[in-house]
């Protein structure tokens, strides 16, 4: 593995070609690092972009967009003929003749 990391290895002639990759990587990562972190304190700032490119906060709203026009309305079914008329529903109320219940106990009164 050391001759991964160093700069020079076994059986390499010209350099650690896997070294050179790895510090390249190292290299893209910390430059995306420095930019991220240039964005984050730039958003949290309120100022404008740190960075060229970088898109900014979001403006306000704009206007409501025309009314499109109504889409086409469905085809009408057929309708049926009418039917008979059905039975009476249950009665809910029922009348009862005076005097057939019995009247209730005249009030007491209270000493």
């Amino acid at each position: 593995m050391t001759s991964v990391l160093n700069l020079s290895g076994l059986n390499f002639q010209g350099g650690n070609p896997v070294g050179r990759e790895l510090k390249s990587l190292r290299n893209e990562l910390n430059e995306v690092k420095r930019v991220l972190l240039a964005l984050k304190a730039s958003t949290e700032a309120g100022g404008g972009p740190a960075v060229a490119g970088a898109v900014g906060p979001a403006g306000p709203a704009g206007p409501a967009g025309p009314v499109g026009p109504a889409g086409p309305a469905g085809v009408d079914g057929a309708t049926g003929p009418v039917g008979p008329v059905g039975p009476p529903g249950p009665m809910t109320y029922i009348a009862m003749p005076a005097g057939a219940m019995p009247a209730p106990p005249a009030p007491t009164p209270s000493s």
